[in-house]
């Protein structure tokens, strides 16, 4: 009998802090006082120089089984994503009174499934390419200089997160160990360095935009001088990185709240940006609180908190997975009844039936 592995909980608790991360960059940045030059700007530039990169990072590292990724994919992430276009679509046009639906555009956020989509669903075909990381990460370094590597398609994002997906693919358990080497004085030391960075991109490098840190657009879209671009990408790769060493070195490996959010990071991810658009519409305040710094970065941590909260309660998270596990067992009856009606009509059809449904469902072989 072999033994039954102790699962990490350091991986739940670093994918539970990335997801607390997220929203409280978004609330940051449609509050209605942002600059880069804040508080504000130094939370907002912190996060977005190491946060979406970890959690690719961390999907690369639990997708080593490439037939298994292949499988699971569209279920996992596309399907998702799929739902997600009609329903901010609604949601934008309630709150904003108006909306767009731009089918070659992914919608806000929804960019993060798309691009795990294609990451995992290839994996077994990009990872036989000779020297793909370094292809990658030269890629990464000059993709500011491609105009049409943008938010069309998700381009910019799919390929500036890449390197880091291959990393973790790439990264081994033992290569993982070798990086939990920091001692607490270390940790210490490293910490008060990134956070000393984002000081000095927030206050002192005005050549980068926030928005450059979301690796979405081009330089010639930004209006940053060419190597202004590059300079910046690698500033990103080197403090993504670290933040990424110095996480797995004091995260805890026990089971925590932390932990259990990292479990159930759907929910929050999609629901949080509803809470967003609302921000976004009557600022943080929604015209009834004081206005001063105080009461501003306080109600931005409180409704970040409640957001964490309210959509990782169980209530919730199984609300959730009954709306899309449900509309995911309907499409799939659907798409079995059309694959019944076309083998009717042409019986070679039913010889590739079950091989159709496995491939986009993940969910095994048709009994």
């Amino acid at each position: 009998m072999g033994e039954i592995k102790e699962r990490d909980y350091m991986f739940d608790t670093f994918r539970g802090l990335l997801m607390c991360s997220i929203p409280l960059s978004h609330f940051i940045r449609v509050a209605g006082h942002f600059s880069a030059g804040s508080l504000g700007g130094i939370i907002y530039i912190t996060i977005n120089v190491f946060v979406m990169q970890a959690f690719v990072f961390l999907s690369g590292y639990f997708s080593k089984n490439v037939e298994k990724s292949k499988k699971t994919s569209f279920h996992t992430f596309m399907w998702p994503y799929l739902l997600g276009i009609p329903f901010f679509y609604c949601v934008r046009y309630l709150i904003l009174g108006d909306a767009n639906w731009n089918l070659d555009t992914p919608p806000f956020a929804l960019w993060y499934l798309w691009a795990l989509f294609f990451y995992r669903y290839f994996s077994k075909e990009w990872s036989k390419i000779p020297y793909i990381l370094e292809i990658s990460l030269i890629v990464y370094l000059f993709a500011g200089q491609i105009p049409f590597l943008s938010g069309t398609w998700g381009l910019g994002r799919m390929v500036s997160y890449f390197p880091f997906f291959v990393m973790a693919f790439q990264c081994t358990g033992d290569q993982l160990k070798k990086l939990q080497c920091l001692k607490k004085w270390h940790c210490w030391v490293l910490g008060i360095v990134l956070m000393g960075a984002s000081c000095f991109l927030a206050f002192c490098v005005k050549q980068l935009p926030v928005g450059f840190y979301l690796l979405k657009s081009p330089a010639c879209e930004l209006g940053i001088e060419w190597y202004w671009d590059i300079i910046g990408r690698i500033i990103i790769l080197v403090l993504a990185w670290s933040w990424i060493i110095l996480m797995v070195n004091i995260l805890p490996n026990k089971m925590n709240y932390m932990a259990y959010i990292g479990m159930n990071t759907m929910p929050l991810y999609m629901l949080h940006l509803i809470v967003r658009y609302l921000v976004k519409v009557h600022s943080i305040n929604f015209g009834i609180l004081p206005d001063n710094w105080v009461v501003y970065y306080g109600t931005i941590f409180v409704l970040v908190v409640l957001c964490c909260v309210v959509f990782t309660s169980k209530p919730v998270v199984k609300g959730y997975d009954f709306v899309v596990e449900g509309l995911w067992k309907v499409f799939c009856w659907i798409l079995d009844r059309c694959v019944d009606l076309l083998a009717l009509l042409h019986k070679p059809v039913a010889a590739v039936r079950d091989k159709v449904l496995d491939t986009i469902s993940g969910i095994g072989e048709k009994k």
